[in-house]
């Protein structure tokens, strides 16, 4: 019975590593191409690969495995299942509005930043923030934002897991000088990322206080050149703030 069920979460996790394969690949993969990226037999992923197409979560197309919509289906249940989605879209719609910008909302989950809804404004650049990316939380503002809302504990047992890995030549890579942004972030209530994840970037971050809800930020990114100016930064600064307690409010009388 042991055995059994040892078999079991290993073939379940040789399932997951398909999947994953295909999404290293760019969402779509042929069969040779994991067989590559992965240490399986073709053999082996072509079982995993006829699972998983059983159940909706790749789909066959012209020679090539995809990502199937089924993961789209469970990924809108995870982001919408505690509420700050639904509350805080609005709010995240116009800071793109208002200030032009690309606005996000991200949680916190198993120590990465997962983007759950991004807005472009007509001016925003285009980044890799779509739905569901995954980043480190000490390379961007409105990760930092998440960071800075935790316990130094917390903060630690982080950094044990997921490492400080460095982006850019600007990406913070030590403790110390992590904690001591950390503190400044609680104290004056905003988080900068000045190309610390994507070159020729900035990014403004705040936290949002969800209660017993998922930890949560927001945040306006920007090319750097559009947050040089004082007065631009104070109004997106001002913007995301006041969205940011909007979304409490709501939150706290849902």
């Amino acid at each position: 019975m042991r055995n059994a069920k040892t078999a079991s979460v290993r073939a379940t996790e040789t399932s997951l590593s398909v999947l994953s394969g295909i999404e290293s690949l760019g969402g779509r993969a042929t069969l040779a191409e994991l067989a590559e990226e992965l240490d399986f037999a073709k053999s082996t992923i072509y079982k995993h690969l006829n699972t998983l197409e059983n159940g909706g979560f790749v789909v066959f197309r012209d020679g090539e495995y995809l990502v199937g919509l089924r993961c789209l289906e469970l990924g809108g249940i995870a982001q919408r299942y505690d509420g700050i989605y639904d509350v805080a879209k609005p709010e995240v719609r116009r800071m793109a509005v208002e200030t032009g910008e690309l606005a996000n909302l991200m949680i916190e989950e198993r120590g990465y930043g997962i983007y759950i809804h991004t807005t472009s404004g007509d001016r925003a650049v285009n980044l890799d923030t779509s739905l569901g990316k995954r980043v480190y939380l000490h390379q961007t503002a409105i990760g930092k934002a998440l960071l800075s809302s935790l316990s130094d504990d917390r903060v630690e047992e982080i950094l044990d897991r997921r490492g400080l890995p460095g982006e850019t030549e600007h990406t913070i890579t030590d403790r110390e000088t992590l904690f001591e942004e950390l503190a400044a972030i609680r104290s004056e209530g905003v988080a900068y990322d000045k190309e610390e994840r994507v070159d020729g970037t900035g990014c403004v971050g705040v936290p949002v206080d969800t209660g017993d809800r998922r930890e949560a930020a927001i945040s306006i990114t920007a090319p750097i050149n559009r947050l040089t100016s004082a007065e631009r930064e104070r109004e997106i600064i001002d913007t995301v703030k006041q969205a940011a307690n909007v979304i409490e409010v709501n939150l706290a009388h849902e």
